[in-house]
């Protein structure tokens, strides 16, 4: 029998919910492409309740327990007398959430001597040293796709938000006033832009599909370049890098995955190749971005706007400049956290679990790493390498 160790974040401030806005979820029967959704042989939840949090346990408890498997849910990450930190050490497997991550350190993975499976409840492993997983022959599984969709959403509002001047414009209403001038000095169509995206897999792609009826003039780079059919169709013109890229675009959204070869790749001088006044969008990985390259940034002009839901570590310290920049639409990490998202997740990690307690092949798109190497979505996506140094300032946050 198997222990698993299940990281997520706290429950409502005013508890576990008891009602919802809606009564239930729109019913998708694949996603853009044909892939399935997650296909579980059964779920223990109603979907478009609240899974994500440590009462909702990813609908997990019942399915678990009545096979014998111990499950410990938690969402005390961080630093060496967290509960993560102590049952760790006798864990089979770990399954953490990109919004709430349970960092998988070298010196971690080195403690948890029985670890054989890592699960994000999600997509984006990078919260796991990759390269040492595969040393230790873990493997490393995501549910591919699962929230794609709900990510480039949140972009596409993003945007707008920022160019609309959307966030200040809603406080002067809180506020009791009218200041029509004060919201519209910074606002702006979107209409001629040149939009890009650096990363144009299944997120960076949605998001171009999104924003193509805006008439806006569309760009992208990416290690893996697009059909020629999806070019034409899109309207969309390919840089071979980032740093190509950027000189022409008002606005540049981010969506690709955190490995050492993106890690701090929007620095200072890449920043500087920018348009001023040019709007950023990172719904990918905080690392991507240098904090302080960004807060000066906004603080000069250089960039009009960056908005956001990845920071790193997260949660982030009380006093990262991100909460405080000007000209900023930061969220937590939640793009990818709706209720929507939350049901393909909690059953695509069901689905993983049911895989491996039976001993059948988990879906190849879900692998990051397998049999010592990476693997499906992870030889595609990632490079082997850790981008977990650092995540130890996330103590920082708690009270």
């Amino acid at each position: 029998m198997a222990k698993v160790v299940c990281v997520l974040y706290d429950d409502p401030v005013d508890g576990y919910p008891t009602a919802y806005a809606r009564d239930g979820l729109p019913k998708l029967e694949h996603y853009p492409g044909g892939q399935t959704l997650p296909s579980p042989k059964a779920i223990d939840f109603q979907p478009g309740v609240l899974l994500g949090s440590v009462s909702g346990a990813l609908g997990l408890r019942k399915f678990l327990e009545s096979q014998g498997h111990s499950l410990v849910v938690t969402s005390d990450k961080d630093g060496p007398d967290s509960v993560f930190e102590r049952e760790l050490v006798d864990a089979d497997i770990v399954i953490s959430q990109p919004f709430w991550p349970a960092y998988l350190t070298a010196e971690r993975i080195a403690k948890a001597g029985k670890l054989k499976l890592a699960i994000t409840a999600g997509i984006g492993s990078d919260h796991v040293d990759l390269q040492a997983a595969i040393e230790r022959g873990i493997t490393v599984a995501e549910v591919t796709y699962c929230n794609s969709i709900s990510v480039s959403e949140h972009v596409v509002m993003m945007i707008l938000s920022l160019a609309r001047n959307y966030i200040p414009s809603y406080e002067w209403v809180v506020k009791g006033g009218w200041n029509i001038a004060d919201c519209v000095a910074r606002s702006y169509d979107i209409e001629g832009m040149d939009i890009g995206t650096v990363g144009a897999g299944r997120i960076g792609t949605a998001v171009l599909r999104r924003l193509k009826p805006f008439d806006v003039k569309l760009h992208y780079t990416d290690r893996h370049r697009l059909p020629d059919a999806v070019e034409k169709e899109l309207g969309v013109t390919f840089h071979k890098t980032a740093g190509e890229m950027v000189p022409v675009c008002d606005v540049v959204t981010i969506n690709a995955p955190l490995h050492p070869e993106t890690e701090n790749l929007f620095d200072e001088a890449m920043i500087a190749k920018m348009k001023r006044g040019a709007y950023l969008v990172n719904t990918a990985r905080g690392k991507i971005c240098n904090r302080d390259t960004i807060a000066r940034a906004l603080e000069s002009g250089q960039l009009a706007g960056y908005a956001g839901d990845v920071w790193f570590p997260q949660p982030a310290p009380k006093d990262h400049p991100w909460r405080s920049m000007p000209h900023h639409g930061m969220t937590p990490h939640i793009s990818g956290s709706s209720l929507s998202a939350q049901t393909r997740y909690a059953a695509g990690t069901r689905e993983i679990l049911e895989c491996w307690f039976e001993g059948r092949p988990i879906r190849e798109e879900y692998l990051i790493v397998a049999g010592g190497k990476l693997a499906g979505a992870g030889a595609h996506s990632y490079s082997a390498g850790d981008a977990t140094r650092g995540s130890e300032e996330a103590a920082r946050f708690k009270t």
